[in-house]
């Protein structure tokens, strides 16, 4: 069981602290993006031809966490599979495809330029993004594309006049792991998984040979070595100090909207939601599970 050990927090307020940053500081830069994705936006349209690719399909979740790291060959093994839809999050896609894993889809809501897609073959893959991506992003992605909305109103509606309404609408939920989440259990699916979203960690913040760890060891030397890079940004995200069995992990205030979000969201679930992740959502929330129990329960 997962308990926060110092910083106890007012759920609501941490939302909203969420959303009210996003609008104050982002919200002239989504109307640029969106002036500028406008063709793209409506050549590809929105999710309504995604929905049928879904349905009734055992849907992995994939984020960047560490624990991404004891998935590949599994993930390797099921994405070869008809009955099988992986969903990746940009951050986890560069580690995936070196591990010649190939997501069905990828999911992307980021508003500033990122190396997510450079030098990466994704002609056989469907980006999922957010109408307010940026173009930089956009313009190295070489697949098909589905657009959607945020599922916020108030000083977002007239972007989502810009971009079209008929686009579809997801829940943010602070990350883009919880985009993804919103989109497969809108699907009618068989099951979901939750692989690599950690939502806390231990002295990594991310799994090996993602864009932000790559970043960072570009900035190494012999008096700044890797390690200590990995500690520092461990150190300046490590807002609360939480526990699962005798373990000790560190949040931050994003990825613990994040996870309050989720564990909310499948307790009152009709699907049952299978987690990977180390140390994840909470067991109240999700069955925790080993790969070869998964595909025993999913009856492959």
């Amino acid at each position: 069981m997962l308990k926060i050990i110092n910083n106890m927090f007012n759920k609501q307020k941490l939302y909203e602290n969420i959303n009210n940053a996003v609008i104050e500081e982002r919200l002239a830069l989504f109307a640029r993006n969106i002036e500028k994705n406008y063709d793209m936006i409506k050549k590809w349209g929105g999710l309504k031809s995604i929905v049928d690719r879904l349905k009734n399909k055992n849907v992995i979740v994939i984020g960047a966490g560490p624990s991404l790291s004891k998935s590949y060959n599994f993930l390797k093994k099921v994405s070869q599979r008809d009955d099988f839809v992986l969903i990746s999050t940009d951050m986890a896609l560069r580690p995936l495809v070196k591990k010649s894993v190939i997501p069905h889809f990828v999911v992307s809501c980021e508003t500033k330029a990122a190396l997510f897609f450079d030098g990466i073959d994704s002609s056989n893959m469907c980006l999922l993004s957010f109408a307010c991506i940026s173009p930089s992003n956009l313009r190295k992605w070489k697949g098909s594309i589905a657009f959607y909305n945020w599922m916020l109103e108030g000083e977002y509606n007239m972007l989502w006049d810009k971009s079209g309404r008929d686009l579809g609408f997801l829940a943010t939920g602070s990350i883009v792991t919880t985009q993804a989440v919103s989109l497969a259990l809108g699907c009618e699916i068989k099951s979901l998984l939750l692989c690599g979203n950690d939502l806390a960690f231990g002295w990594n913040f991310y799994a090996q040979g993602t864009v932000a760890g790559l970043s960072y060891e570009h900035t190494t030397d012999r008096l700044n070595i890797k390690t200590s890079k990995e500690a520092e940004i461990a150190r300046r995200n490590s807002h609360y100090k939480i526990v699962r069995k005798n373990k000790f992990y560190f949040t931050n205030n994003q990825m613990l909207a994040a996870k309050t979000w989720l564990e909310d969201l499948f307790k009152n679930c009709l699907l049952s939601v299978f987690d990977c992740s180390e140390p994840g959502c909470s067991e109240a929330s999700v069955k925790h599970i080993d790969f070869d129990d998964y595909l025993k329960i999913v009856k492959l």
